[in-house]
């Protein structure tokens, strides 16, 4: 699974910004292979309950209805035709969720089966904050509500739902050897800032309710400009998180942290995607404007301790080590042994490298809408899933394969 925290933060901007667009017309809007605000009080006894109905004036579809691509907002993957997904409708003035569903897919996401109704409440009304799910199969599994909803986990495919607290706003959720991973931001009551705000680490047992360990990503910067920590990626008991430009790094679960070298020029953030045990992919930008940056891509293989650049790219001539192409970053995805990555690098622009990031192709613009993009990336093997943004499913199954499944109706 690809752990996107980022993605997911993007995201919930994304999700707002089109709500608000709407709003002015009408009335509202809408997570590797890999990869949680709250009120700051202590972290309490999960509190578990089971949830078997959802209420609205709209009933639901049954479970067994069969829909196409075009209302998935995340996904996850088990096979090259295996998989689940969040599946959210909206009503016909797109100001509200009528539902939102579990799926399931046995035909590589052309097709969808509802397998359960998620509670209401589940899916903020806006969009924002849907789409993090950590699922071991089609049975099994977590979502993360928005806000500080806390998570839901199933055991039957979403026929019904056990909900507990997690305390803050979940800002990431995946599977790391069997676990699941769980980031969430706890800030003060009524503060308005990132000031004593801080990122909790929890570590569950997959079907556990309570984790075996809860922490916190320390925050290394001083002074009142502090960013809060996010992680980046957890892959078994290494890990790395960021904040601001610094980079932290553990190898103990998040017991301890200690602060590495960010490879990233002009302390620009990066995308970060773990292939597999310490060997780790970040992907850094820097925007000129008109969707154009500089791009570089580095590679490490001891947790981020040292970092060898791969390539790089430019918008001036399109040239430099490996020829990145001159796009921005809004995606980035590599395949489990490291040799096959995707760019999304906005509307319409996809690039590929199938030699582990060293030469890149175009692999050309999709869809008659320009608005087809995704946050993150889902591969099984050298096949790779893009959710679109506002609702819909890309898939490809080699550079030049790229196939609209499916895209939202939304406006």
């Amino acid at each position: 699974m690809d752990l996107i925290a980022e993605a997911h933060s993007l995201q919930r901007r994304l999700w707002l910004t089109a709500g608000a667009l709407v709003l002015s017309v009408s009335t509202v809007v809408a997570l590797s292979y890999f990869f949680i605000g709250g009120s700051g009080a202590p972290t309490a006894t999960p509190r578990a309950s089971t949830v078997t109905s959802t209420h609205s004036v709209v009933t639901p579809l049954p479970a067994g209805t069969v829909i196409n691509a075009s209302s998935v907002v995340a996904i996850q993957m088990f096979s090259s035709t295996r998989g689940v997904a969040l599946s959210t409708f909206w009503n016909k003035g797109f100001d509200k969720i009528e539902h939102s569903y579990l799926t399931e897919t046995t035909n590589g996401g052309l097709s969808w089966r509802i397998t359960g109704v998620l509670p209401t409440g589940s899916s903020d009304q806006i969009g924002a904050g849907t789409g993090q799910l950590a699922f071991l199969s089609d049975r099994v599994g977590y979502i993360a509500q928005p806000a500080s909803g806390g998570l839901l986990f199933t055991s039957n495919g979403g026929h019904t739902w056990q909900s507990f607290q997690f305390a803050g706003e979940s800002t990431s959720l995946s599977l790391s050897r069997g676990d699941v991973v769980v980031s969430a931001e706890r800030c003060p009551t009524g503060s308005a800032s990132t000031d004593g705000c801080v990122i909790h680490l929890g570590i569950f047992p997959l079907g556990s309710l309570k984790p075996t360990s809860d922490t916190v990503i320390p925050s290394i910067l001083a002074g009142s400009m502090k960013v809060t920590p996010r992680l980046l990626g957890l892959s078994g008991s290494i890990g790395l998180a960021l904040e601001d430009s610094t980079l932290i790094a553990t190898s103990d679960s998040g017991a301890s942290w200690t602060r590495v070298t960010n490879p990233c020029p002009a302390e620009q953030p990066g995308k970060v995607q773990l292939a597999s045990g310490s060997r780790w992919y970040m992907l850094c930008g820097r925007g000129v404007g008109m969707m154009k940056a500089y791009s570089w891509l580095y590679k490490t293989g001891d947790s981020g301790r040292t970092w060898t650049l791969v390539a790089n790219g430019s918008p001036l001539h399109n040239i430099g080590v490996g020829n990145i192409g001159p796009y921005s970053i809004n995606a980035f995805g590599v395949s489990r042994d490291g040799q096959v990555m995707w760019i999304d690098g906005g509307p319409g622009f996809l690039e590929v490298s199938s030699d582990g990031g060293h030469q890149w192709q175009f692999a050309g613009t999709i869809g008659a809408k320009i608005n087809i993009t995704g946050l993150y990336f889902v591969s099984v093997g050298h096949e790779v899933w893009m959710p679109i943004e506002f609702g819909g499913l890309v898939r490809a199954t080699s550079a030049s394969s790229w196939k609209i499944l499916a895209q939202s109706s939304f406006p």
